[in-house]
């Protein structure tokens, strides 16, 4: 049976005795087809495959169609072979070339505070006749929709409109609330997104809150909850804020305060810097960069944080040499 990759972006090309290793990663379409004797990868998600030499097929193609050749070798997981200038293909290399992606609440605004939020819930339970929210359920609250909350975190009914419907009396009883509290971005988060902009660097604002609620800043779009099917710690919205920012996941950066957006970002392959504020480091410490504010966090500390793929290559490479030896 022959072999071959269509798209994809290929790792390598080694010899080992008498074999041909190709290994291939970070693709977008995990289907293929199979066409006679001839298993063509459609841009596959492949991590390592072997064949012998004769088993490559020639340029000219199988059966008349037009097949791309062989990916050739690549510097970095962000190359792109296909980009024809070599300019563009070095910025991709360069651990500068990055998206952004900032927690709304908590990050850039402080206008949802945690015990607000928290006696918004109280009091809806109190309304509806519900069991009063523990500490515990309220803390896994934090970064859901609201009708996800009312679903998951605190089990009150598992009916979509009834959800949706205590929900919606939860954000009124929040709106009220808020209302003497005007929302207030800290200079902090005003500062780094300037220094950002001025480096050309994208980015995207993410919130679980619905769109009427969300606070713009700076002129930025936001993804909302509405924009979204699932909160955290599902990564839709994070993914959905990548697609915008057009970087692959491994290329942004969450900035995020909780446990939750660390287990979202760490879902989909993304680095997360989260902000601890008030609490101890060590409570976010599975992120992997914690501040107590955005003051201590720089553009060069961004960029240390892909510092590091081109070492995990070429010790990935080095490990499947051993294998042939």
């Amino acid at each position: 049976m022959r072999m071959f990759l269509s798209g994809g972006i290929a790792r390598g090309v080694g010899q080992h005795h008498g074999r041909t290793s190709i290994r291939a990663r970070h693709s977008m379409c995990r289907t293929y087809r199979k066409r006679d004797d001839v298993v063509c990868f459609a841009s596959s998600s492949v991590e390592s495959m072997s064949y012998t030499e004769s088993s490559i097929p020639s340029s000219s193609g199988v059966g008349g169609s037009d097949l791309k050749p062989l990916p050739r070798n690549v510097e970095s997981p962000a190359d792109d072979p296909t980009l024809h200038n070599p300019l563009k293909r070095m910025e991709r290399m360069g651990t500068g070339w990055m998206g952004v992606i900032f927690e709304l609440e908590g990050v850039c605004v402080e206008y949802e505070k945690d015990d607000i939020v928290a006696e918004a819930w109280k009091r809806t339970a109190k309304e509806e006749g519900k069991e009063m929210p523990l500490k515990w359920q309220l803390d896994r609250a934090n970064g859901m929709k609201g009708e996800q909350a009312v679903q998951e975190a605190f089990c009150w009914t598992r009916i979509p409109q009834e959800a949706k419907r205590i929900s919606n009396t939860k954000e009124s009883i929040l709106a009220d609330l808020l209302a003497d509290a005007a929302p207030v971005a800290p200079q902090s988060a005003l500062r780094l997104l300037k220094n950002l902009e001025g480096l050309e660097t994208p980015r995207a604002l993410v919130s679980s809150a619905p769109e009427e609620r969300v606070h713009k800043i700076l002129e930025l779009s936001v993804i909302s909850g509405d924009d979204v099917y699932r909160g955290k710690p599902d990564p839709e919205g994070y993914l959905y804020a990548a697609q915008k920012l057009e970087r692959p996941p491994f290329r942004c950066v969450v900035i995020g305060k909780n446990n939750q957006s660390i287990e979202a970002a760490h879902e989909v392959g993304m680095p997360c810097v989260a902000v601890a504020g008030s609490s101890p480091l060590y409570e976010v410490s599975a992120a992997d960069l914690a501040v107590k504010s955005l003051d201590e966090l720089s553009f060069v500390n961004l960029k240390k944080l892909f510092g590091t793929e081109l070492s995990n290559m070429t010790f990935e490479e080095e490990e499947e040499d051993t294998m042939y030896e």
